[in-house]
């Protein structure tokens, strides 16, 4: 018997910017269960993110950049987890 089990829809990832700086890194914690992730990195570049489920499995979802400073996250299905921007 296989309880919990979520299904998270994979989709396209929105383009990405050009790679910042080496070793700058900012990891947005998403505690709360949204469709949507607004991440204030202020890291002053467009980075590339990685997102991670609760469970810490790695997913794809669309990513646009507004500004140099902010990276939002659409997801088809409301989750939390953690996006790792660089």
């Amino acid at each position: 018997v296989v309880a919990n089990v979520r299904h998270v829809e994979v989709v396209t990832r929105g383009t990405q910017g050009l790679p910042g700086p080496p070793g700058l890194t900012f990891v947005h914690a998403q505690g709360s269960v949204s469709a949507v992730w607004t991440i204030n990195h202020n890291l002053g570049f467009k980075p590339d993110v990685n997102l991670y489920d609760a469970g810490g499995n790695e997913f794809e979802a669309q990513i646009s950049h507004p500004s140099n400073n902010q990276t939002v996250i659409n997801l088809t299905q409301a989750t939390a987890g953690t996006a790792r921007c660089h």
